[in-house]
């Protein structure tokens, strides 16, 4: 709808008209005219009337006043303001604005904006719609005039209270949703309607609450789902973006109820009432003798009249575009037009126009059904022809035809509606008696009957308020739940963005995953590669120049016994060189990994290292291993001596923190090391194992355990190490 909120040249005329003489006049005459039937009722106060009765009393004082010569002037200079003002507004608004503009278009624009602005204020004046009889209205004043035709507060209310709680919809809800999109599918002159968002579901709200409401056990007739189209049409096209659906399908379905309920006979039983079919018969053989003939010789029997056989080819014909009212029969211009004569009458019983305009489709079409030679072809020519049709056509023959009829009928008993009284001629004789001061006088039951009056004014409006009230917290609560879905739906789409995100992220883990492992498998493939290739150099014999090999200075391997032995001689002498060097920070320091010292391991990764693989004995057992007075053990301790210093360095740090950071981390990596095993067995075996009962298990399935359980472990190292890694990093950052 037009934004009518700021109409400066009707402003401007409401102004200058009220400073006019003339309307002061007016004013004057229609006092006296009101004050005249006062006194005849014997009515003091016009407040002490009722809102009713004031409308009443004006309405006849205004007749009156109606053909008067006073009357007569102020509508001259209305009229006269009125177009001046309207033409200076449009010619400084043609003036102001960059881009061309027709004025006339624009002066038939602010006229219809102010139409509309007057029935915002005032919705009883839509009868004055009427002298648009015969033209399509605009599509702002369109939506306008079918919304005050068909207003219903009650259907209204009784919808938004049922869609409050949830009671709006019909049992057969899905099968009416599937039957819309048909509908919308099939039917060609409002395939438009496709393209209209959530355009499906406004209908099945309708048509939903329309079948819960009359209790019907079948399903809806396809000429409801019809009917309910240029409703939508007329809604949508002047909807604001904003609307919300909620308040789009209260407002049709007020719309739909109310044309339903109000449709004539025909219209919801063709078999009740033939009536209509019977003029249109009528109007035919009395305007075109040839179409009457053509269509009565379809129907010709021995058992019927020359009549009864036009009336039943008729009928045959619009039955079923009365059904739907033309919905389907022409085009959405044309259609609106003819809707629009039907729902300017609505109020007015005498009038009726469907006669005259299936008497109009039928001349348009008459050299295509002339030419047909059964009523399925006539039926046909109906359907695939009538789309082509214009408004200028139908108002063509409306105008030649049917116009005075029609436009009589529509207006009648307007100019009747109460009896007119003159006020200079109904003067009663001792007329100045009623300008003499007299004490006001008022019987008891005139007091009790306006004290009952202003009473029953106050529930009403009290009722009213409380009306508005209720269906004001109605659409708030409807809101409210339309803004929980649309938050809903936010949140669900949230989650699901957040539940993709993540399962990426955990693809991401798991490839990296992935690669870390292959990359330890390759590293791990290449220490083994590295072993095996100091394993064959440690196999190679290299021949001294003496003759003698190198592992032949070599002592056999220690017993356990021994190796404790050669610890407490490696720790004695090894005393006597560490005096010159500077003593350890801390000797009591237990660095302990595994239960041996750094020094008990080196000697046992050295001891692995001498032990000749495959070593014969040499060819003299008597050969004397000694070296400059040393046993060979004694030269490898001696030289081990010398590495321990480093060595014990490099293990057990040089300083006492060192040492304590060293110890903290080894502890850390057993603590975790275990944890890794409990877990890893708890995973495998479902529970801790016994020390050595993993022994117990016979083979293959032992080994089988075994190799699982270290990938287990495996895992739980990577983890912490890839933890370790992510927080160093995260420190660093």
């Amino acid at each position: 709808m037009a934004a009518t909120s700021n109409i400066h040249w009707m402003e401007n005329t409401r102004h200058e008209i009220q400073n006019l003489q003339e309307w002061k006049d007016f004013v004057a005459k229609l006092h006296d005219a009101v004050q005249q039937q006062m006194n005849e009722s014997s009515v003091n106060m016009f407040t002490d009337l009722s809102e009713s009765e004031k409308v009443f009393v004006l309405e006849k004082a205004s007749k009156a006043l109606n053909a008067g010569e006073v009357y007569n002037k102020l509508s001259a200079q209305i009229s006269t303001f009125l177009e001046d003002n309207i033409y200076s507004y449009v010619a400084h608004e043609v003036q102001d604005s960059d881009i061309p503009k027709h004025q006339s278009d624009l002066v038939a624009r602010h006229i219809q904006d102010g139409v509309i602005r007057i029935l915002d204020k005032r919705p009883e004046l839509k009868i004055k719609l009427r002298v648009l009889f015969n033209h399509p209205l605009p599509v702002s004043l369109r939506t306008l005039t079918w919304r005050l035709q068909l207003s219903n507060t009650k259907v209204r209310m009784e919808y938004l209270t049922q869609e409050s709680m949830n009671k709006a919809r019909s049992v057969m809800d899905g099968e009416i949703s599937m039957k819309c999109q048909a509908i919308l599918s099939q039917e060609q002159t409002f395939q438009h309607l496709r393209n209209i968002k959530n355009i499906e579901r406004t209908m099945r709200n309708v048509l939903s609450y329309h079948h819960k409401i009359h209790q019907m056990k079948a399903s809806l007739p396809d000429e409801d789902y019809l009917l309910l189209l240029p409703l939508v049409q007329v809604v949508m096209d002047n909807s604001a973006s904003t609307s919300s659906q909620g308040s789009i399908s209260a407002l049709l379905v007020e719309e739909y109820i109310t044309f339903m309920d109000s449709r004539l006979t025909i219209m919801q039983d063709p078999h009740t009432d033939d009536r209509i079919f019977q003029d249109i018969a009528h109007l035919l053989d009395k305007l075109d003798k040839k179409l009457a003939q053509t269509i009565q010789a379809m129907c010709t029997s021995q058992d019927i009249t020359p009549e009864e056989a036009l009336r039943s080819g008729i009928h045959t014909l619009l039955q079923p575009v009365l059904r739907v009212y033309f919905v389907g029969y022409l085009n959405v211009n044309t259609l609106m037009y003819v809707w629009d004569q039907y729902i300017i009458g609505l109020d007015q019983p005498a009038y009726n126009c469907l006669p005259a305009m299936s008497f109009a489709l039928l001349i348009l079409l008459r050299d295509h059904i002339n030419g047909c030679s059964s009523l399925h072809e006539m039926e046909s020519v109906l359907k695939t022809r009538g789309p082509a049709l214009s408004v200028q056509e139908f108002q063509m023959i409306i105008n030649k035809h049917f116009y005075t009829e029609l436009f009589g009928l529509l207006n009648k008993g307007e100019n009747n509606l109460y009896p007119v009284y003159d006020p200079t001629q109904a003067i009663p004789q001792w007329s100045h008696r009623s300008r003499v001061t007299i004490p006001p006088r008022t019987r008891p039951q005139d007091r009790r009957k306006a004290r009952e009056e202003r009473e029953l004014l106050k529930r009403e409006t009290a009722e009213r308020q409380q009306r508005e009230e209720q269906m004001r917290l109605i659409q708030e609560d409807l809101q409210k739940r339309q803004e929980e879905d649309r938050l809903n739906m936010l949140l669900e789409d949230t989650n699901r963005r957040h539940e993709i995100e993540k399962s990426h992220l955990e693809n991401q883990v798991k490839q990296e995953q992935q690669k870390n492992y292959e990359f330890q498998k390759k590293a791990e493939k290449q220490i083994s590669e590295l072993e095996e290739e100091i394993r064959k150099l440690m196999n190679q014999r290299k021949v001294s120049a003496g003759g003698y090999s190198v592992e032949s200075l070599l002592a056999p391997p220690p017993s356990v016994n021994s190796q404790r032995t050669s610890l407490r001689k490696f720790s004695n002498s090894s005393a006597t060189t560490e005096q010159t060097a500077e003593p350890p920070p801390d000797t009591n320091t237990v660095n302990d990994v595994n239960r041996k010292t750094a020094n008990i391991v080196v000697l046992d990764l050295l001891t692995l290292l001498m032990k000749p693989a495959d070593l014969k004995p040499p060819p003299d057992t008597n050969t004397v291993n000694d070296v400059n007075r040393k046993t060979a053990n004694i030269v490898v301790l001696d030289l081990l001596t010398l590495l321990m210093k480093p060595a014990d360095l490099i293990i057990n740090g040089q300083t006492v923190a060192e040492r304590d950071t060293l110890n903290g981390m080894a502890e850390e990596h057993l603590r975790n090391y275990k944890e890794d095993v409990k877990t890893a067995q708890i995973e495998i075996f479902g529970q801790e194992m016994e020390l050595n009962e993993l022994d117990n298990i016979k083979e293959p399935k032992k080994t089988d355990l075994a190799n699982k359980l270290s990938l287990a472990i495996k895992r739980r190292a990577e983890a912490h190490y890839i933890a370790s890694l992510k927080a160093r990093e995260k420190k660093n950052y």
